[in-house]
């Protein structure tokens, strides 16, 4: 059964409405602003868990910029919160450390062939060193009717974390169910853009629900946190035709897939780059923009899969053993502005700090959150011990527990990363499992080789990288340039099509073609030979080394053209 979950998207998945004036309301990346107030939406992440009883967990960032009082959220769902186990809050630290734990990395190891010839007094320039970097992640209320939208239906309601939140049904006999809930919505303080409505519409006519969330009173952007919905439905969707409105061009959709096997993007063309593209001393220059081409290569729609494995690796990586000592070294007898020095000092840049302060601290008569914010050593604040580190435990820690154990009662986890423009947004992502598929490593080994002569300095001698998917490439840069040619290759080995069982099927390879470009050269010139040595080689090999590649830019049209065809055949 498909899961539902429709998300009104922010790069991973979600979106805003803000509570702005109709008639100045513009489209902001996903998000609705006005000029005079606006705010920005970056890419952020999504965790999908297969509970494995017919329902799916989903931990949800939000990123907005603007005046507390104008934020809320509006997602479609396939079903109603059932207790307050089904709608929580989570953390930004547990994203962003899940996002650390689990990047893509490529380094090189170093191993020198032969004897070079020994480098003046002083030692050269650091010319041929090695690098290894990665780059760079309630309470459930009655069902009641609304008498002032009597189409409307107020299936649940309550509060979470900073958030109140209601979730509304619309009549399925409606015409357009969209323009109810627009009423509604305005009717409860929400004003509504006119492009709403048709963002909503098909999912509503779908008989979805709508959940509405917004900052309770005294809250502000700082108290905005990912939300976890656990809903009906085991095949997680992410709702990209809802972000074509207002897509920034290559917007990022980085995406956690927890469950018992490998995950796989169903309806969505599966990925594998190009190795001999990527900037192998600085994968973080060009990674994206690899990317971004191998997914247009498959016609805007396909992801790279940058990790399968065993989620064990992630064991004490989200909620951390150092937190635990921190969080019970809090326990332990302190009081009042000690307590709540220590927690500051372990736990202040943590989502929920604030809120947590706020509710129970007693600031000095004439100051506010705000001063104590500001100066937080200023101020010998009071509170009460029990309460303080009740609220530090609902608000901060749990949050980030909580991420940590779903991780862990699940055994894999999948990444899936790809970019998308908004003529691209024409198909809903739609991923499955696969047992039958291996594990993939984040972690990517090359080893560059130095080739010594007698006749040449260390730093002036050529080199090769041994690429760990086979295939060898060449330079002779004293500082480390990846080959610029190499950019004329395709950005992908394989494109493949995957399902819930068996191999994937092959729809382009491109091995052969890439596997021959590499071997049509020979090692490039030592400089020495030509220039009497120095530091000064020449960047990525000799000119007559890469005339193979020459042939593969007018090539790349006719293949994409045969992809289309063979897709359209798949």
């Amino acid at each position: 059964m498909r899961s539902f979950l429709r998300l009104l998207w922010v790069t991973s998945t979600i979106s805003a409405l803000g509570t702005l004036l109709p008639a100045t309301a513009r489209a902001c990346g996903g998000l609705f602003c006005n000029a005079a107030q606006p705010v920005n939406q970056s890419a952020e992440g999504i965790i999908f868990a297969d509970n494995g009883d017919g329902t799916t967990t989903a931990v949800i960032q939000i990123q907005y910029q603007g005046p507390s009082q104008n934020f809320s959220w509006l997602l479609p769902i396939s079903s109603i919160p059932k207790s307050n186990d089904d709608i929580g809050i989570a953390s930004n630290v547990a994203l962003q450390r899940l996002q650390s734990a689990t990047n893509p990395s490529y380094s090189l190891t170093l191993r020198v062939q032969g004897t070079c010839r020994e480098e003046p007094s002083g030692g050269g320039s650091g010319c041929g060193q090695s690098q290894s970097r990665s780059y760079a992640s309630g309470n459930r209320g009655t069902t009641q009717s609304d008498p002032s939208t009597p189409e409307v239906v107020v299936e649940a309601s309550g509060v979470v974390g900073a958030f109140d939140w209601s979730v509304i049904s619309l009549d399925k006999t409606l015409s357009d169910p969209a323009q109810a809930a627009e009423e509604w919505l305005q009717a409860h303080g929400y004003d509504v853009p006119s492009s709403a409505p048709t963002l909503l519409g098909p999912y509503l006519k779908q008989g979805m629900f709508l959940l509405a969330l917004r900052l309770t009173k005294g809250a502000d952007t700082g108290s905005i946190r990912p939300i976890v919905l656990t809903y009906s439905g085991a095949q997680p969707s992410i709702p990209v035709k809802l972000t074509a409105v207002a897509a920034n061009d290559d917007m990022g959709v980085l995406t956690w897939v927890l469950g018992k096997s490998r995950a796989v993007p169903l309806n969505y063309l599966s990925l594998e780059l190009n190795e001999a593209r990527i900037n192998w001393f600085n994968s973080a220059s060009n990674y994206n923009a690899l990317v971004t081409e191998a997914a247009n290569d498959a016609g805007g729609q396909g992801f790279v899969t940058e990790l399968a494995g065993p989620t064990s690796a992630l064991a004490g990586q989200i909620w951390t053993p150092l937190d635990e000592s921190n969080w019970r070294s809090l326990t332990q007898g302190l009081t009042d502005t000690a307590l709540f020095q220590s927690a500051l000092r372990w736990f202040g840049q943590w989502d929920g700090f604030w809120d947590a302060t706020r509710a129970v601290v007693t600031i000095p008569s004439g100051q506010n959150i705000d001063a104590l914010k500001a100066c937080p050593a200023c101020y010998a604040v009071q509170l009460s011990t029990t309460d303080y580190l009740a609220q530090l435990e609902k608000l901060v820690i749990q949050p980030v527990k909580r991420v940590q154990s779903l991780i862990d009662n699940h055994p894999e986890i999948t990444r899936l990363y790809t970019t998308l423009s908004a003529d691209e947004m024409t198909l809903d992502p739609l991923f499955g499992f696969n047992p039958e598929l291996p594990n993939s490593s984040n972690v990517h080994t090359a080893e560059r080789v130095i080739v010594c002569s007698p006749n040449v300095y260390m730093s002036e001698a050529p080199w090769h990288v041994d690429l760990p998917g086979g295939g060898v490439v060449w330079g002779a840069d004293s500082i480390g340039i990846w080959p610029s040619q190499l950019d004329t290759l395709p950005p992908t080995r394989t494109i493949s099509r995957a399902s819930e069982s068996g191999e994937s099927k092959v729809i382009e390879d491109n091995s052969q073609a890439i596997d021959s470009a590499l071997s049509q050269y020979a090692a490039p010139k030592s400089p020495a030979a030509d220039a009497g040595g120095g530091c000064a080689a020449s960047h990525g090999g000799s000119r007559g080394a890469w005339v193979s590649f020459a042939v593969f830019g007018a090539a790349l049209l006719r293949r994409r053209q045969r992809l289309e065809r063979r897709r359209a055949k798949a």
